[in-house]
């Protein structure tokens, strides 16, 4: 993947301190901040150039049998003296330089506190010192374990160390630990495909894609498109991987969808619904691809007024409209409804319409702000209050988990887009709509607003 071998520009220093015990699962990242709170916000494929890891000494595509060990018979003497002896083995100090050796110099490394400083610098150096040095035995303990099937489990912590140690690097922006972290997960696929290693390094390959489409996506959409394209991977690859295959492709569909991805949010929430039709997840992500599929095809949405009446997008037949979801308790909103609500007064004289959609729970709350505010907008807000909010019959329908969420309907009532950030509506209205003066569209019925 080219946009892997680039440097990391503007990415910030983020530490991600994973500490498990010897053997222990990693901890999995947090989901998409903006997937279900109020936070608002097409390229060239990649594809992982197939490097090897240097200096590693690994043949990468070495085949380890899993071997068929004789079970003795448990009450002979036999048994008892050879379990006798597998404990005293067991509780031995191991050997200086051996593969249990190094596992244990590794999880030594990570107790140890880092000095007590408020020198940002030198936390990162003391932080990068400790993993490089992880690193190096954790190269040397697979390099003497990759070939030993009664050593695979030995193999697979010192695998899981590497790549927790190559992730926490790379995230610093180091460039070789972002080759090796490709180069490795590559190499342990190559080796045996469905062992534990590929799978544990395909998956912290996709947490890194899940950092940097968190934190530079909205910079640089070709981190979408990875985090993306590495959640259906490990969903393809290790179909039996279940939890966390769900996690990834909620995550990257999630993200993908608050960045305005749409294409690539349908492909993660599909192959989540075709794979894992039984999960939660799935079932969540049916209605954001009703939504995420409304392009080109007519809008059926509408709902009880504050005024006791009804509206629908149909009533604006022959305009364009905006339909807007909003909430007065929602900041992203508060602070932008003043450019958003002059926005679209300016292009009234092309016939645009305003519909809202409120999400509010308490009616005097937006009594308030409409007050406020002076916004005229048509507004949709339940009758009953055990619709409002989240639960509001629209927002369920179609997956809406953001405030604000903008979308533009034409003149002829089909969706042209569900996904406008509010500081783009200007010049997506410019676009949409003549900036010359026409003759406006036929006005909405009196009795509709």
């Amino acid at each position: 993947m080219q946009i892997a071998r680039d440097r990391l520009f503007g990415l910030t220093a983020i530490f991600a301190l994973f500490v498990t015990g010897c053997g222990g699962e990693s901890t999995p990242p947090p989901s998409a901040g903006s997937a279900g709170g109020t936070d608002s916000g097409g390229g060239t494929t990649m594809s992982t150039p197939a490097a090897e890891p240097s200096n590693s000494g690994i043949p990468p595509t070495a085949s380890i049998s899993a071997g068929t060990p004789s079970v003795p018979d448990l009450n002979s003497a036999e048994a008892q003296a050879a379990a006798a002896a597998n404990q005293r083995e067991a509780s031995a100090p191991p050997e200086k330089g051996s593969p249990r050796w190094l596992i244990l110099q590794m999880t030594q490394l990570r107790m140890q506190p880092f000095p007590e400083t408020d020198d940002i610098e030198k936390q990162r150096a003391a932080r990068r010192s400790r993993n490089q040095e992880i690193v190096k035995l954790a190269e040397e303990a697979i390099a003497k374990t990759h070939q030993d099937p009664e050593l695979e489990a030995v193999f697979n912590v010192a695998v899981h160390r590497l790549m927790e140690s190559l992730l926490e690097l790379s995230l610093q922006g180091d460039q070789d630990s972002i080759d090796s972290l490709f180069s490795f997960a590559d190499s342990f696929y190559k080796r045996d495909p469905r062992s534990r290693a590929a799978s544990e390094s395909a998956y912290i390959l996709a947490r890194f894609a899940h950092k940097n489409a968190e934190y530079s996506g909205q910079q640089d959409v070709r981190y979408l498109q990875e985090f993306s394209r590495q959640a259906r991977s490990f969903a393809e690859r290790f179909p039996d991987e279940q939890q966390r295959a769900v996690e990834l492709l909620n995550d990257a569909g999630a993200t993908c969808d608050f960045h305005g991805m749409r294409e690539e949010a349908i492909l993660c929430f599909e192959t989540l619904r075709q794979k894992y039709a039984d999960t939660p997840q799935a079932q969540q992500a049916i209605p954001a691809l009703r939504r995420l599929n409304l392009i080109g095809k007519p809008l059926d949405l509408g709902g009880p007024t504050l005024d006791g009446g009804f509206i629908s997008v149909a009533d604006f037949k022959g305009s364009p409209v905006l339909v807007v979801f909003w909430s007065s308790q929602a900041a992203p909103f508060v602070e932008q409804a003043a450019n958003m609500i002059a926005t679209a007064a300016k292009y009234e004289a092309q016939g645009l319409q305003v519909l809202g959609v409120n999400l509010d729970t308490d009616e005097s709350a937006i009594d308030a702000f409409l007050e406020k505010s002076r916004m005229s907008w048509r507004t949709v807000f339940h009758t009953d209050p055990e619709r409002r909010g989240w639960n509001h019959p629209v927002a369920v329908h179609y997956g809406v988990t953001t405030i604000p969420q903008i979308w533009l309907i034409d003149a002829d009532g089909k969706a042209v887009t569900t996904s406008i950030a509010p500081q783009d509506l200007d010049a997506r209205l410019a676009k949409l709509l003549p900036t010359a003066k026409t003759a406006a569209k036929p006005a909405v019925n009196a009795e509709t607003k």
